[in-house]
């Protein structure tokens, strides 16, 4: 699979047209639109593919961790992100759930598009480790493509629904469509409104 992304980003720095599609751009608004807070201490998005999300997470957050597994895509996502690769995000070469960074705790986790790749074997460790790095009043967030193709080993539905129902998460936003499936999950069960003492 690492050769597979690996010959995918040598050939196009955008293999995915992450950058033009509208649907790619809408989906990034409405996930950062679904974060319950406006800025972030220390995010974490691991398969960063080349950089257009991680970009966005940095105006949200004063640190970020970014990685992927393929070497092409972090030299990409490192020259998509220029001055602010290295200082304020750092960008690793990393396979997942393998290298998740230890030591470590996260206000924001973001997995997008990549948790489909996993067995479920590999799924129950992913979930293991984001629930034991995310802060208390952290956000976990997780956005998929529903529809089938032939890389992938498990469906959107099942994987969200594995994060559903893991007991220390609690839902605060969800958004589903017939291409793609967005959650956001807090280990505080506070509302976006509870957080700014709208209602109690």
């Amino acid at each position: 699979m690492n050769a597979h992304f690996q010959q995918l980003y040598e050939r196009s720095d955008d293999p995915w047209q992450v950058r033009q599609r509208w649907y790619e751009q809408r989906k990034r608004a409405l996930l950062l639109a679904s974060l319950p807070e406006p800025h972030y201490r220390h995010a974490f998005e691991p398969a960063c593919g080349n950089g257009e999300l991680t970009a966005l997470l940095a105006r949200r957050a004063g640190q970020v961790t970014a990685s992927d597994l393929s070497p092409a895509a972090v030299q990409l996502t490192r020259k998509r992100l220029g001055n602010t690769a290295g200082g304020q995000v750092a960008v690793r070469c990393q396979r997942m759930p393998y290298d998740w960074p230890a030591g470590v705790s996260f206000d924001l986790i973001v997995i997008s598009e990549m948790a489909y790749y996993l067995s479920e074997a590999e799924l129950q460790q992913l979930r293991s480790h984001a629930v034991r790095t995310l802060a208390s009043d952290g956000a976990l967030v997780l956005c998929h493509w529903r529809r089938p193709f032939s890389d992938r080993k498990l469906d959107t539905d099942t994987i969200h629904a594995a994060f559903d129902a893991c007991p220390e998460l609690h839902s605060i936003a969800r958004h589903g469509e017939a291409d793609f499936l967005l959650d956001v999950w807090s280990c505080s069960p506070r509302s976006v409104a509870q957080r700014e003492g709208v209602t109690a």
